[in-house]
């Protein structure tokens, strides 16, 4: 390398030096910035625990102390009330950013000719004070600046005006409403284990007083009375409860608490437990005559006013929030229903295979058993299941029958598939709030209820009630090859249709005609009944409920085609005995092989009527018509008058 080579080194070395320096330089004075801002503008509250808050001024006739106690945030001036914890970190984190703000040194005021007299801070309109109680800090609020909406403040701390926008003091300086918790209790309604009421009664000025207390306790994750009874909670009303009491609010502080509450009247009280804390809620006299009241807490002399409202009810809660639910058990588990009354029983069963048989007597004292309607039981099970109290009778019987006599009470008892047993008892009838309603026990509760007669009406001791309305189904594979309707006396044949084949009777149907037959065949496949006769089967007749008797009009007869095994098939025959129909809805049928009376269903009804009524027709529609009358010629010279015209002349 030549000298000119080597004098370019140098200058680069030197130039790479002198840029070094003037990093180091530069990196070395905004430290120095740095530093002297943070010395002279570091907020207080990152040097100094944050535990006592005071604001003063703007025209407060006492200062708002509040101060942190036992990790709690609270009022101690001019009231003694838990402070909102939003609104105090809310102001935290204001002062936090206070050192971010525009500011100058106050010794800079006088290099000016001007004083803080000039920035209203010589009496400031308000003052806060903050720090751990024994190291506090001052900030001085003065008026507005002249450009934009800020306002001055002074950090005497820090020896500096800080000019804010409006809204950073209005964040500071918050009304007694902000700055306050504002609900009454600070138990939250999930945590609360126990709730107490303890309400006065009796004449307190001749000291003749005692107390009634409500008393419930979650058990279990269930809510239960312990006092005045011992019975299960409703859990729904006590959470709408217990929400409500929770979540109460003060409506305003009395200016002279001096003879508002007296404590000595034995006030009613709330009491709320939760985890490992409790508090007590007095309730003292009216505020005035738009339904609000005197109360405060029993460890707080604070009196406050609250809405009355949520505490007219307090001594009925021993029944809003008892539970009306009174049997207890899953219908799906249930395997047995017995229901009696009046030396009168009917048992229902559930089989392995899902359906229930029914189990009676007849009125001959014969045991009868047959498959259950459904539809019947479900309906029974339903009712059981949503059974509600409508009225708290007494939580002793005290004594007195309220029809619960074995020979008067219809009972109930269900059993389900672990075999524990739940039973009822449904009494007398009686009236309430308008209502007719029947007396009911449970198991061995000593307690009398009030039930609608809903469950009274449909739970019935008759076997026919329960049985299946199904009285016949034959095979799905099965088909109806013929149907015959013959009379009952003389077996004389009225119709007879081969479906496989052309026959006499079924070629002389119209449409109506084949439609009836079509639907009286499907209907034979599954006979349906539309209610039992509470008799058996008798050759003589239908026997009605008043012990008539209608004569069997009709024998109604069907071969069914059974498919076997492989191309096998074999004929069944099934006969059903008929009474002439009674009405336009009523006609009486009889079934031998099921030993049952019964009344048929409207589609039969019809089709029998379209398939006999057509093809039996009266003799006198039979006759010739009778012959024309020959007209009569009247006189030429005479007017022909009419019929009416002569009567009307007469």
């Amino acid at each position: 390398m030549g000298p000119a080579g080597e004098r370019v080194e140098i200058m680069r070395f030197r130039f790479t030096l002198l840029l070094l320096i003037a990093n180091v330089a530069l990196f070395f004075g905004i430290w120095i910035l740095e530093r002297d801002e943070s010395v002279d503008s570091k907020p207080v509250v990152d040097t100094v625990p944050f535990t006592v808050l005071e604001i003063s001024g703007g025209g407060m006739e006492k200062p708002r102390i509040i101060k942190l106690e036992n990790n709690k945030w609270r009022i101690t001036s001019p009231i003694n009330w838990p402070a909102n914890l939003f609104a105090v970190n809310r102001i935290r984190n204001q002062l936090e950013f206070l050192g971010k703000e525009t500011s100058f040194p106050v010794s800079e005021l006088s290099t000016h000719g001007h004083g803080l007299a000039d920035y209203g801070l010589e009496n400031p309109s308000f003052i806060l004070r903050y720090g751990n109680g024994s190291t506090m800090y001052t900030l001085k609020i003065g008026k507005n600046a002249p450009v934009g909406d800020r306002v001055y403040m002074l950090d005497e701390n820090a020896g500096r005006v800080v000019v804010v926008d409006r809204a950073f003091v209005d964040g500071l300086v918050l009304d007694m409403e902000s700055l306050r918790n504002q609900s009454v209790f600070d138990i939250p309604a999930f945590e609360v284990s126990a709730i107490s009421i303890r309400i006065p009664e009796g004449d307190i000025k001749s000291g003749k007083i005692s107390f009634r207390r409500i008393g419930l306790i979650k058990d279990g994750g269930k809510w239960k009375f312990e006092t005045p009874i011992v019975a299960a909670a409703d859990p729904r009303e006590v959470d709408a409860f217990l929400n409500e009491l929770c979540q109460i609010s003060a409506k305003g502080f009395p200016a002279s608490a001096e003879g508002s509450f007296d404590a000595s009247l034995l006030p009613t009280s709330i009491t709320i437990q939760g985890t490992n804390r409790r508090q007590v809620l007095l309730l003292g006299s009216p505020a005035g005559d738009d339904g609000k009241i005197y109360a405060r807490l029993e460890d707080n002399p604070t009196v406050f006013i609250l809405d009355e409202a949520p505490f007219k009810n307090l001594g009925s809660l021993q029944t809003t929030l008892r539970d009306k639910r009174m049997l207890h058990f899953e219908a799906s588990q249930t395997v047995g229903l017995d229901i009696s009354k009046d030396a009168k029983s009917v048992k229902l069963r559930k089989l392995k295979s899902g359906v229930w048989d029914v189990i009676g007597t007849n009125a001959k004292g014969d045991t009868l058993t047959a498959a259950a309607d459904l539809a019947v039981v479900n309906d029974l099970l339903s009712k059981l299941e949503k059974l509600r109290a409508r009225n708290f009778v007494s939580d002793i019987s005290e004594g007195k029958n309220y029809g619960f006599s074995p020979k008067d009470a219809l009972q109930i008892v269900i059993t389900q598939s672990d075999q524990s047993l739940n039973s009822i008892k449904i009494g007398s009838e009686y009236k309430y709030g308008g209502a007719n309603l029947m007396y009911a026990a449970v198991n061995s509760d000593p307690a009398v209820y009030g039930i609608s007669k809903e469950l009274s009406n449909i739970a019935s001791t008759d076997f026919y009630h329960y049985r299946s309305r199904i009285l016949e189904v034959m095979p799905s594979n099965s088909k109806v090859v013929s149907i015959k309707i013959s009379d009952a006396k003389d077996n004389k044949q009225i119709f007879y249709a081969n479906l496989n084949l052309p026959s006499p009777d079924s070629g002389k149907l119209g449409d109506r005609g084949k439609s009836a037959l079509k639907l009286l065949s499907d209907s034979l496949k599954k006979f349906t009944v539309k209610e039992y006769l509470k008799t058996p089967f008798s050759t003589e007749g239908a026997i009605l409920p008043d012990s008539k008797k209608i004569p069997w009009a009709y024998v109604l007869g069907a071969e069914f085609e059974l498919q076997g095994t492989g191309s096998e098939t074999s004929l069944e025959k099934r006969e059903w005995y008929l009474t002439e129909r009674t009405g336009g809805t009523t006609q009486y049928g009889g079934y031998k092989r099921s030993d049952a009376e019964f009344i048929l269903e409207q589609n039969i009804i019809d089709a029998l009527a379209e398939l006999t009524t057509e093809l039996s027709a009266p003799e006198s529609l039979s006759k010739p018509a009778p012959k024309s009358v020959e007209p009569v010629a009247l006189p030429a010279d005479k007017p022909s008058e009419s019929p009416s015209n002569d009567l009307n002349k007469k």
